[in-house]
């Protein structure tokens, strides 16, 4: 969110904060006795001071559960370019736009054993006994 707020844009700004953020977190409650609730806010229209409201415990909780999404909703995780529905195709898109290389697995296809040698730069199957045979996991062992 730190770079979408140093934009010129507002509107970035303005999703961000009724998309990604909880309805409210325990830091921002001030105050409550049996009938009010005072929490602290910041006035985005008035240079983003911090204020505290009161408010009756029915309008707390009516604003609060203003939050809660209806059965079948998804809270937001990513948009755009990055959202599920098109996130392949668009990528691809972007890739090819921006002349970026294409990037292909270099381990796709080889065992955890052969991924392992090749990062540690060593044969891990060698026997640290001897240091000639070779070990086998215990499922290719097995007939």
């Amino acid at each position: 969110m730190e770079m979408i707020r140093e934009t010129r844009d507002p509107s970035p700004c303005f999703l961000g904060r009724y998309t990604h953020r909880i309805a409210i977190s325990n830091n921002r409650i001030v105050y409550i006795n049996k009938d009010s609730v005072t929490i602290q806010v910041k006035d985005y229209k008035n240079n983003n001071q911090q204020k505290t409201v009161t408010m009756t415990g029915k309008e707390f909780i009516r604003r609060f559960l203003m939050h809660i999404l209806p059965k079948g909703f998804v809270k937001i995780r990513h948009y755009g370019i990055l959202a599920n529905r098109n996130k392949k195709t668009k990528l691809t898109l972007c890739r090819r736009l921006t002349n970026s290389p294409t990037y292909k697995p270099v381990f796709e296809g080889l065992s955890t054993t052969e991924v392992l040698s090749i990062l540690i730069k060593k044969d891990v199957t060698l026997c640290p006994a001897c240091k000639k045979g070779h070990l086998k996991s215990a499922s290719e062992a097995l007939p």
